[in-house]
């Protein structure tokens, strides 16, 4: 793990902010970059219940002859020229060679998005075990390494294990419980409603929507394997009567509730935490990365989703009477 004052992204900036300073100051022309140093960069979350596993690699880079904002813009600035990507399973040696593929075209901004190369393996990773990422270039022999632990799927025990349970808003708590992973340090639970929407006037014309409530966020295991938390059921109600629009002329529907859930290893929460935003008068920030002879981030998520649970019709019932709900004319 290492800890830098300055960004990765922000060096080029920095190098040539002091640059300019320094040329105003002297009459001598003197140049104070030093020798080009590539640098790699890289970023993968492991997910042992993904089909797929992507890893995005670029170059952290520093262009004497044009600005770094406009070399942002040039492709090959963020891009090594020839790269070689790898995964070694460490309890059995397997390796993994990733294939470059093209990413969904990104939103325009600082940086160039005319391609976007991401890495890829389809090959199974297995949970709870240690794997090794090798990322280099042939060409000038740098690269960069980096191991970390898999989180393997909970066993989660409430609000509901499997399809087969119905979702009642009728007792004062939502009761969240699970059995945690192995190397799992912290959950994020979000909860969905799948509903659909129509005119009252025309009940042809249906709308499928979703809406997701954030219910439970940064839930750190500690050293209780099987961690328990009550959510009030008016926070349910409250997260509906603001996520659904209210109107005389609309009428709703809930088809059916679920709930995703991300386990996260302690890798993946200290990079999260120490990049939060800052609330204090200080604002500088020091960067995470458990990159050797790079920097990023290399860890693991595990990503495990309950859908398809119906309301018990007296649930619909009750929110139908309820003061901060009964505006969303809902439907069984």
């Amino acid at each position: 793990m290492k800890h830098s004052s300055i960004r990765v992204w922000g060096i080029a900036i920095f190098l040539m902010f002091i640059s300019s300073m320094f040329f105003s100051a002297c009459e001598n022309e003197v140049n104070i970059n030093a020798d080009y140093k590539e640098t790699i960069v890289i970023y993968a979350l492991l997910d042992p219940e993904d089909t797929i596993q992507y890893i995005k690699v670029n170059k952290a880079y520093l262009n004497e002859g044009i600005g770094t904002l406009e070399a942002a813009k040039i492709s090959d600035s963020l891009y090594l020229d020839s790269t070689h990507v790898q995964l070694k399973r460490l309890n059995t040696g397997q390796i993994i060679i990733c294939n470059a593929e093209e990413g969904p075209k990104k939103d325009s901004g600082i940086f160039a998005n005319d391609k976007n190369i991401l890495w890829a393996t389809r090959e199974k990773i297995y949970p709870n075990e240690e794997y090794e990422i090798t990322v280099s270039n042939p060409v000038t022999k740098i690269k960069a390494v980096s191991v970390t632990k898999t989180v393997g799927p909970a066993k989660i025990r409430a609000p509901f294990i499997d399809q087969t349970n119905i979702f009642s808003v009728g007792p004062e708590y939502i009761n969240v419980s699970y059995v945690a992973a192995a190397n799992a340090f912290s959950y994020d639970i979000q909860f969905q409603v799948y509903y659909e929407e129509f005119s009252t006037t025309d009940t042809g014309k249906k709308i499928i929507k979703m809406a997701t409530w954030k219910m439970i966020t940064n839930f750190l295991v500690g050293n209780v394997s099987s961690p328990i938390r009550q959510i009030p059921r008016l926070s349910f109600i409250q997260f509906l009567q603001n996520s659904i629009t209210a109107s005389p002329t609309l009428k709703h529907r809930i088809k059916w509730v679920g709930i995703t859930m991300y386990g996260a290893n302690q890798t993946l929460i200290d990079y999260i935490s120490v990049n939060e935003p800052s609330i204090g008068i200080v604002q500088k920030q020091a960067d995470y990365t458990n990159i050797t002879g790079g920097y990023g981030l290399f860890a693991s998520r595990c990503k495990q989703t309950v859908w398809g649970i119906p309301m018990d019709p007296a649930s619909i019932v009750y929110l139908q009477k309820h003061e901060l709900t009964k505006a969303l004319n809902l439907v069984r």
